[in-house]
């Protein structure tokens, strides 16, 4: 093998290598991406739905008190932490609401689901003594 072959075959590898590491680091650091997702709180439910971006709730009690949902995005380009960008309510009335919002790929997104009251924190739980829960990070 000449010298000029060796250095190509050398090039070849090294990149073949770097690229390797560039997709296992691309992989790992990645959240979820968006498929629909569902979160019952007992006294309704919420759901994102992937295809059209769609966030719908739904009261399933008659109690008085209304099912809240709210979206909360954290860009990957500013380190503000997750700010609410969108809300959608249904009040017990027949069937559910629901709203879009166009969900992308620059930050990460929570949908949070709570009865009675609109969600003021990404990732608020019944746990935390809130009838609330949430989807987990997605994007697109």
């Amino acid at each position: 093998m000449t010298g000029e072959m060796m250095l190509k075959s050398k090039f070849a590898r090294a990149a073949a290598m770097a690229s390797g590491v560039a997709a296992m680091v691309v992989a790992t650091a990645s959240p979820a991406f968006a498929t629909n997702k569902t979160v019952d709180i007992g006294y309704g439910y919420g759901t994102f739905i992937d295809d059209g971006d769609l966030f719908k709730v739904c009261d399933t009690q008659k109690d008085g008190k209304g099912v809240y949902g709210a979206v909360f995005y954290n860009s990957y380009f500013t380190t503000s932490g997750y700010k609410r960008v969108m809300t959608v309510s249904d009040g017990g009335d027949a069937g559910c609401d629901q709203k879009g919002y166009d969900i992308g790929n620059s930050g990460t997104y929570t949908f949070v689901v709570c009865w009675g009251f609109y969600p003021t924190s990404p990732f608020m739980t019944a746990s935390m003594g809130y009838p609330c829960s949430h989807t987990g990070e997605f994007n697109e």
